[in-house]
């Protein structure tokens, strides 16, 4: 595996700025995981059966034993090798989904044989790899006779944990996945630390995408968003930009529209800001909306975009752009550092410094559930931003109001209770909000700084009159400066999480990347304002009192009124853009120049 490695490298160095020699050790670990999770059947061959000891059943099982080592290396070996040549064409690791269309694709034929002439080596590598371990396997002994079960049961049970441990790669609270290879890299040099192999692994139990094609690439253009940016006012150039994402404020009990508010401060806040009356989130959980903020990618999938086969594409974020302006990036989440993997996924997408739990300098602000108290946590994240050099970009995920919904003993006289225990959490995230402003207003980095406030998606609330579709959905968004009124768009519009990276970069006058999902707010055309929900894909339209949401599924007919169907349309077409560039990894300005053979 490192041979094909260092192979893969010298076929493809030119897509690649650095190739470190660290990264060939990281890749011996990814390539130790991926044998683990292969040698997991072999724990029924090895392990002794005093009731079936006899030398045709030990011989049968030394049989089996090699041939299931076989398999395993021709498969290990066999999908290596194709991306080394497949590689310049996706720039990622190939996964389940494109394997699996490899078998039942009608050009695979076509293309296996200019394959076979453009990289000849290719299979004589693959032969000879093969002879090698076929030949090692004569060196395992046949299997004794008669093991006593009792004599070895001590090493047989550390030999059974050692390969679980490292068929997760560690003992960790989730198993290492694809994402992890960008944590211990970088996004660009992910490729090279994963293999093909593990990557199909990993994406076998994912519920596979096929490309779709509703229209011509001619029709489809009038359904995407807008990609040229508007002119308004700017901001000053090399404005800090600070974003909020907040647990669990969903628009019921948060916010100037919401029936009941808990959050008086933010509140007074979201009137003085650039406020959206009718705002969704992109999804339903916390995994859902970092990307959607950050790099305005919506999981419009059966799973979150971070636990897909697709999570190690090139992708636009905030954070990559503004670097190239000189921007100092971080992230803040006080939950610990593998919690629902933002660490590698921020640091994928150009994060520089991440701050979880255990980078926290006092481990007795720890709640005993998820992590550091929100009070003490937008503390620090204040205090860390009067020490990076402007101008930066940073992100802070709170995280108090979630379950288990306590708050500390300090603030219990002083949050407001609701009919739900998410309310005084709420309440108290408000408080600390309050607190965190209160205290760095007065700094200059503050003075300078657009704030955008986002929650992730509504909290779960058992309240009757929030069981409709828009309250799912419906959240506060909000841009502010406390120096400069942030313009308003001409036009009221219905607004998403994945809007907030365009209308970012038209606030600071900078180019839009070529893919995009979203609009800013200030475009004259709009997105379509879409989540997923069981299976089905939603778009959100204002209809002069409230947001009703468009249903449309793939292979589903619905009777629609001609307004519906031609929103319908628009769902389709923007689907479509989504689905086939996450297929072709098409979604950022160095791979989508790209073209398949």
């Amino acid at each position: 595996m490192s041979l094909l490695r260092l192979a893969f490298v010298l076929e493809n160095a030119s897509f690649f700025k650095q190739i470190p020699v660290y990264l060939f050790f990281i890749g011996a670990y990814f390539d130790l995981v991926t044998l683990a999770l292969c040698s997991l059947p072999l724990l029924l061959l090895v392990i002794p059966l005093n009731n079936l000891s006899g030398n045709a059943f030990q011989k049968l099982r030394t049989i089996a034993t090699k041939a299931y080592l076989f398999l395993v290396a021709i498969f290990v070996l066999a999908l290596n090798c194709w991306d080394i040549a497949y590689f310049a064409y996706t720039q990622k690791r190939s996964g389940f989904s494109y394997f699996l269309h490899l078998l039942t694709g009608t050009e695979t034929s076509s293309l296996a044989g200019e394959f076979l002439l453009e990289f000849w080596y290719l299979p004589l590598l693959f032969v000879s790899l093969s002879l090698i371990f076929w030949r090692s396997l004569r060196t395992i002994a046949p299997f004794r006779q008669n093991i006593q079960l009792k004599a070895t049961i001590w090493p047989i049970l550390i030999y059974v944990i050692s390969i679980i441990v490292l068929a997760r790669g560690g003992i960790q609270l989730r198993p290492v996945g694809i994402v992890d290879a960008t944590a211990l890299s970088s996004l660009e040099q992910a490729p090279i630390v994963l293999n093909t192999a593990f990557t199909v692994l990993k994406t076998a139990n994912d519920q596979q995408q096929a490309s779709v094609h509703f229209f011509k690439d001619e029709q489809l253009q009038r359904y995407l968003p807008q990609k040229t940016a508007v002119q308004i006012d700017h901001l000053p150039k090399h404005t800090n930009v600070v974003i909020l994402i907040l647990e669990s404020f969903g628009t019921n009990y948060v916010g100037p529209n919401s029936p009941k508010s808990y959050t008086p401060f933010l509140d007074s806040i979201l009137k003085r800001s650039l406020f959206f009356d009718y705002a969704i989130a992109n999804g339903r959980t916390s995994m859902d909306a970092v990307p959607a903020i950050l790099a305005g990618m919506p999981s419009w999938l059966p799973e979150s975009y971070i636990l897909s086969p697709y999570c190690s594409n090139q992708i636009n974020s905030l954070p990559q752009l503004l670097k190239r302006q000189g921007y100092k990036t971080s992230f803040f989440h006080g939950a610990k550092e593998g919690s629902m993997g933002f660490k590698s996924f921020t640091k994928a997408i150009g994060v520089d410094a991440y701050y979880g739990l255990e980078s926290y300098p006092n481990q007795n602000h720890f709640d005993g559930n998820w992590g550091v108290w929100d009070h003490h946590m937008l503390a620090y994240f204040g205090r860390k931003l009067s020490k990076v050099k402007e101008p930066f970009m940073s992100a802070l995920f709170t995280l108090s109001s979630h379950h288990p919904y306590q708050i500390p003993s300090s603030y219990q006289s002083k949050v407001q209770k609701g009919p739900e225990p998410l309310c005084k959490t709420i309440s108290y995230t408000d408080k600390s909000i309050e607190e965190f402003f209160k205290r760095f207003t007065n700094e200059k980095w503050f003075q300078n700084t657009l704030f955008v406030i986002t929650a992730d998606h509504v909290g779960p609330t058992r309240q009757q009159r929030f069981q409709t579709l828009d309250w799912r959905y419906r959240i506060p968004i909000a841009f502010y400066h406390p120096q400069l009124k942030v313009p308003k768009p001409k036009n009221g519009v219905v607004f998403q999480q994945i809007d907030i990276l365009p209308t970012i970069l038209d606030l600071l006058g900078l180019k839009r990347p070529s893919f995009a999902l979203g609009s800013s707010c200030y475009d004259a055309q709009q997105s379509q304002k879409m989540v997923y929900d069981n299976g089905n894909l939603l778009s959100f339209i204002y209809n002069g009192t409230n947001l009703v949401p468009i249903a449309w599924t793939p292979g589903v007919q619905r009777q629609y009124t001609p307004e519906q169907y031609a929103i319908s349309q628009k769902i389709k077409g923007l689907y479509q853009y989504y689905n086939n560039s996450l297929i072709a990894n098409k979604s950022s300005d160095q791979t989508i120049k790209l073209s398949l053979p």
